[in-house]
């Protein structure tokens, strides 16, 4: 048996049914199982297929991130996404499964732009979660389907730190908010009495890295501008007047911010609360819906994928293709 080419954390590497880069998968290709789990998750997406009979011709993408591998949105998926497209084709309707915590807002853009580019009509499927970037690509959709359990979240943009070996995305408000924080910290310590020695603050403050705390800034204007657009050339198109559709907008805008109504970055934002809070173009399905069953049978068989197989941070799945990062070390 050939070896198989290493890859990077956050490179994509295309796996043959032949065989498998790491001990747990060669032991379930010897009991057969990872191609017969390929298999079934195959017929589940031609069953999700054919949940849209009467929409000409429908093509299914599922993109799903590893959190518990730190795997967020990256420049690394844009070919991943693209190879995957190009299995589907030009369809009428694309539907893009998509579960991560967020990431690189403008690698987001891009992705919205590729999906779009082979469809007439495009919707997101959350099953899980789609949260920060993810959230985003929502945003660029006709049409976002959500379940009792799915979860969408603020938009403020992501920066990535290591932790203990791992990537994780923080928050760029977090570095935003903790400069304003000492800042009005030294004021109030100028302005008390009697007056506080500030020399502490000032020793905080002159540890900020002012140019990276800029740039968190211009990643949230990123994020909203990203969102705004994609909003107003799509979902809220047929909005009338135009007045109305930018006051639209700007509820979503201001939601979706870590400083809005739902505060933190966490915090979950359900079918419900996108559907009438924010007014969002929400399908929403309830636990005995079968597109809903049928979506949640895919999302579990492909989440157990990601979880069991070491290493293996993000999947991108079509009828046709199959592609994994982080397959191995």
């Amino acid at each position: 048996m050939a070896e198989p080419r290493k890859t990077g954390q956050n490179e994509y590497l295309k796996i043959p049914d032949k065989f498998r880069p790491d001990v747990l998968s060669l032991v379930l290709e010897e009991h057969d199982l990872f191609r017969a789990q390929r298999a079934k998750r195959i017929r589940i997406l031609e069953k999700l297929e054919a949940h849209s009979k009467g929409h000409g011709k429908v093509g299914y993408v599922a993109f799903l991130c590893s959190e518990t591998m730190g795997a967020g949105i990256d420049s690394s998926d844009i070919p991943a996404i693209g190879d995957a497209l190009l299995s589907v084709g030009e369809v009428d309707q694309l539907n893009l499964i998509i579960n991560g915590p967020g990431g690189d807002g403008t690698v987001a853009e891009k992705i919205i732009e590729l999906c779009r580019s082979h469809c007439k009509e495009f919707r997101v499927l959350v099953p899980n979660r789609a949260k920060s970037a993810a959230t985003i690509i929502a945003l660029g959709a006709d049409t976002i389907v959500m379940g009792y359990c799915s979860e969408l979240g603020p938009i403020d943009a992501q920066v990535a730190i290591v932790v203990g070996g791992i990537p994780r995305y923080i928050s760029a408000q977090s570095f935003i908010d903790s400069k304003a924080s000492l800042l009005e910290e030294f004021k109030n310590a100028i302005k008390a009495k009697p007056k506080q020695d500030p020399r502490a603050i000032l020793q905080q403050i002159s540890t900020l890295d002012i140019p990276f705390i800029d740039h968190c800034g211009k990643l949230m204007d990123f994020s909203k501008e990203v969102a705004r657009k994609y909003l107003d050339r799509y979902m809220f198109r047929g909005i009338r007047p135009v007045s109305k559709r930018k006051a639209q907008i700007n509820t979503v805008l201001v939601g979706l911010s870590s400083t809005g109504i739902f505060k933190v970055h966490g915090r979950m934002i359900n079918g419900i609360a996108a559907k009438d809070d924010l007014h969002l173009n929400v399908t929403l399905l309830g636990k005995g819906d079968q597109l809903w069953k049928d979506l949640w049978h895919y999302y579990i068989r492909a989440d157990v994928l990601l979880s069991k197989s070491r290493g293996m941070g993000k999947l991108v799945e079509t009828k046709n293709e199959i592609l994994v990062s982080g397959a191995a070390e």
